[in-house]
């Protein structure tokens, strides 16, 4: 299946890349499965990098816990330590047994606040994360409005799920499967190249998806009928989750930073020497 190209404004690669200008490129995949996906890409769009777009966050999912900071400090000493650590647990235990008897408050109002010994404890990565990007298209002419239309028709198709079964009228009612969308991966350029100065984003799914033909509440055609102006949404989320490279050397650490990823121009590329 031949891959489809869309570029927004249609001078965003090519010879405006090799002047260094800036772009996005999101390509699209069949997803294997929840965490892999095809390496044949189905569609490749390069768009250009809305306002509020290079954002992104980290998280991690922590938790108190009364008793863990005595726990961690055993495991981690030595045999000629031991004893030491008897004095550690019995002052844990005094105060359990402080925190149980100042039931009326007698300590505390003495100024003693019984020691609970938390620690706090990852629980591992928070979430996996999400990247919004709301793109503005004002097509000048009906080529413009033919490749906006194909544009979102693409993004529309790589989010919706794929029928199991025959394809017909009554493929909701034979299917006992929805078949998972695309997998999209997205990266900035700097001309022909990677930016090397932005953040990474994982293979995404979109899971929102919202277009607006008024988005100035003003309702406009062209003579055709095609809007004036349209407004897209999409929010990507990541299906993989973030880890260091601490610690991390060699190949391994090589296949992490590797960006797996080609531009137009390489894959078209490929595809003309192949």
């Amino acid at each position: 299946m031949a891959v489809k190209y869309f570029n927004y404004p249609p001078s965003i690669t090519g010879a405006a890349s090799a002047e260094g200008h800036h772009y996005m490129m999101i390509n699209s995949y069949k997803s294997t499965s929840a965490i892999a996906s095809s390496d044949t890409i189905i569609s490749s769009i390069g768009l250009y990098i809305p306002p509020a777009a290079l954002t992104t966050k980290f998280t991690g999912d922590y938790s108190s816990k009364d008793g863990a900071a005595t726990t961690a400090a055993m495991g981690a000493i030595s045999e000629g330590e031991f004893l030491k650590s008897l004095r550690g647990v019995g002052e844990k235990i005094s105060t359990l047994a402080a925190s149980a008897a100042d039931t009326g408050g007698f300590l505390s109002a003495r100024g003693l606040t019984p020691n609970n010994h938390v620690a706090l404890l990852y629980k591992g990565p928070g979430t996996f994360r999400d990247h919004s990007f709301a793109f503005k298209f004002f097509p000048k002419n009906k080529d413009e409005s033919n490749l906006v239309r194909n544009i979102i028709s693409e993004f529309r198709n790589g989010m919706l799920p794929k029928m199991g079964g025959n394809v017909g009228k009554s493929t909701v009612l034979n299917s006992s499967f929805f078949k998972s969308p695309r997998h999209h991966k997205i990266k900035f350029f700097n001309g022909a190249g990677e930016n090397p100065y932005l953040f990474n984003i994982g293979t995404s799914v979109i899971k929102d998806m919202s277009v607006n033909y008024d988005p100035q509440s003003v309702v406009g055609f062209h003579s055709d009928g095609s809007p004036v102006a349209i407004d897209l949404s999409l929010t990507f989320q990541e299906i993989e989750l973030q880890v260091s490279e601490d610690e991390v050397t060699g190949p391994a650490r090589e296949q992490m930073t590797a960006t797996q990823f080609q531009s137009q121009a390489a894959i078209q590329g490929a595809e003309e020497g192949g």
